[in-house]
């Protein structure tokens, strides 16, 4: 079952089932440093501690098939026998049109390969550095196509806002192989989640969003981010609507001061100190 010729091959992401009973894992790859590769793997066929660790993944996969594809399938292969009368391989290589984000507003793109990872925020928002910036940025993407629709509304969301002064500068779209997959954005610094405390600026901040006519939809108190001088910057606009009625955006204000009262640490991402060796 181990392979050991994918040495040109990178774990990205991995998105498995707890129980790997019914769906699919699914894996994104960079191969040869250069293209991306979607692949789903049918369940229970990987040890459970072969599933996610990338080392062991890649030894536990059939080699990756040359050619033009960008997706594929690893399954048991029942015209091959293997150890314990079963061998894996990859039994559809594709070439498809994977989904991107239509709304490419802003002028300046990015290839997500022209970045290097400092941090990981979450899975899917890196802190990286560019050579053309002088200071760290934010990238927030796509780690599998089906989820293009929450990079869209986000998109969108920050087209929406810009000029604003209430969320991270918008500073480009992202590309993976000349689609569009995420944006980048200012990384702010010296920021902490907000608390009851500052429920006066998080109303203020809300209520200029509500003078838009858009309601943010997710006013967890991890998107209110407190600037030293007392200033809130909004972020995490997935779900935020346009148009949205009176009605709706009164009901989102009433409900921001039990928001930053929850104590629950949902949507808590710990602070990152970049240093002076990052640029900070």
């Amino acid at each position: 079952m181990e392979s050991t010729n994918n040495n040109n091959v990178q774990l990205l992401a991995a998105l498995v089932d707890a129980d790997d009973q019914v769906e699919d894992g699914e894996y994104r790859f960079l191969v040869d440093g250069t293209h991306v590769k979607y692949v789903t793997v049918e369940p229970g066929i990987l040890p459970e501690e072969h599933r996610t660790f990338g080392p062991l993944v890649l030894a536990s996969l059939p080699p990756f098939p040359p050619g033009d594809w960008n997706t594929g399938h690893v399954s048991r292969d029942s015209n091959a026998a293997g150890h314990g009368g079963e061998q894996l391989a990859f039994v559809r290589t594709e070439k498809v049109h994977l989904a991107r984000v239509e709304n490419i507003w802003y002028p300046t793109r990015f290839d997500h390969l022209e970045f290097t990872k400092l941090e990981r925020l979450r899975q899917n928002i890196h802190i990286v550095s560019h050579p053309d910036f002088d200071h760290p940025v934010v990238v927030k993407f796509t780690e599998f196509p089906w989820q293009t629709p929450y990079l869209e509304a986000e998109t969108a969301a920050y087209e929406w806002i810009e000029g604003h002064d209430m969320g991270p500068r918008f500073l480009g779209h992202l590309t993976e192989e000349g689609r569009v997959f995420g944006f980048v954005v200012e990384y702010i610094s010296n920021v902490r989640p907000a608390g009851p405390e500052d429920l006066q600026a998080c109303r203020e901040v809300l209520g200029r969003l509500h003078g838009l006519g858009i309601k943010h939809g997710d006013i967890n108190k991890n998107n209110f981010l407190m600037r030293r001088d007392g200033g809130c910057v909004l972020i995490d606009f997935e779900t935020a609507t346009k148009d949205a009625s009176e009605e709706d955006m009164q009901e989102e204000m009433r409900r921001l001061g039990e928001s930053l009262a929850d104590p629950s640490k949902r949507g808590w991402v710990p602070p990152v100190d970049l240093g002076e060796r990052k640029g900070e």
